[in-house]
């Protein structure tokens, strides 16, 4: 493989690498979680391994890129606190809708999209934390951390559990 075409793979790989990383960012996991490390010490290997030039440049090229998937991590990991956050301070506002909804059509929607305006709690690429689920008698709603999940019903406010 030429120089152009293994350097062009290179960035091919810390491309997708860069997407992966902000990916798993938003996935809501702590930082330490295996598929995050375990993602991360297998890209700087494939970084490494497809760069160009000798091996100082090749590892240079792999902590590089170590480097940026930690950075983008990070960055994924705001997305994820930014929609967490807006659940906490939002989402009784949910609730207030799911009720409004069903005084007009004496049901609850099959999903929260249905409900007019409804775009809270949402990531970059990932779509919202805020789980829905209609049952027999109301509905569920529930978002989660790795620490703490929220749940509501259409009869008991958010409350935090462990």
């Amino acid at each position: 493989m030429g120089y152009q075409a293994q350097r062009n793979t290179a960035l091919a790989v810390v491309g997708v690498f860069v997407a992966f990383g902000f990916w798993i960012g938003e996935s809501g996991s702590p930082p330490w979680a295996m598929v995050a490390v375990g993602s991360s010490v297998i890209g700087f290997m494939a970084v490494a391994f497809v760069s160009p030039g000798k091996l100082w440049l090749k590892t240079l090229s792999g902590l590089a890129s170590l480097a940026l998937y930690a950075v983008v991590f990070y960055f994924g990991s705001l997305s994820f606190s930014h929609a967490f956050n807006e659940c906490v301070d939002r989402g009784e506002e949910v609730r207030l809708q799911l009720s409004e909804y069903f005084q007009e059509k004496n049901q609850y929607p099959v999903r929260l999209n249905q409900l007019e305006g409804f775009g809270l709690c949402g990531r970059i690429t990932r779509p919202t934390i805020l789980h829905y689920e209609r049952t027999k008698d109301g509905y569920v709603l529930s978002f989660q951390d790795w620490l703490v999940e929220h749940t509501a019903t259409d009869s008991e406010p958010f409350m935090g559990h462990k």
